[in-house]
């Protein structure tokens, strides 16, 4: 026998959460299951996450190509301006995924954890770059396509060492929304 959390419906016919019971037997309509709520509410918490990761990462994005335009500008080696404008951009987008994202608490482990993780994306972004412009040395705006490149590479990596490791402490404390209570009672079958 498996247990099948039903909500109350008095009459055949009602609506209830967006999804109704037409004629037949209440069993007709079996509402979800406690463990589908909860795959349901950890999968709408990550497509939360990814699209605010996304908008954070648009702007240290912004930072961080606008910091590297300048440095080429000035003159500044490529690697060097691809290095310090990841920096840049690293740091803006950790405190602003810290507040609006991750939900952290920008503790001295969590700042450790953030350190690790950007030296690991930061080696990568480099690399990736340092790849591109060498494998792509006579195309067109290929530091463009450079910086594009190693940064898509390192922010699918950012990504999920953050959501993994750097901000676990505030995921582990619940602080993402819980499925909703409805009035609910159990029934066997």
């Amino acid at each position: 026998t498996a247990v099948i959390r039903l909500s109350r419906c008095p009459e055949l016919g009602c609506e209830e959460n967006g999804a109704s019971i037409r004629g037949g037997s209440m069993y007709d309509h079996v509402w979800k299951s406690e463990r589908q709520k909860a795959v349901e509410v950890q999968f709408r918490n990550l497509l939360k996450k990814g699209i605010n990761f996304t908008l954070v990462g648009v702007v240290g994005a912004i930072f961080d190509y606008g910091t590297r335009f300048i440095l080429l500008h000035f003159g500044v080696p490529a690697f060097i301006a691809r290095g310090s404008s990841y920096i840049v951009g690293s740091t803006v987008a950790y405190y602003l995924n810290s507040f609006f994202t991750f939900k952290g608490d920008r503790s001295a482990a969590e700042k450790t954890r953030a350190t690790i993780s950007y030296i690991v994306c930061f080696c990568t972004a480099v690399l990736v770059d340092l790849i591109v412009r060498h494998t792509m040395a006579d195309v067109p705006h290929v530091l463009t396509i450079s910086w594009v490149i190693s940064q898509a590479a390192a922010t699918i990596l950012n990504f999920s060492i953050q959501n993994l490791w750097v901000f676990r402490a505030g995921n582990a404390e619940g602080k993402q929304a819980e499925p909703g209570n409805t009035e609910e009672t159990e029934r066997t079958h």
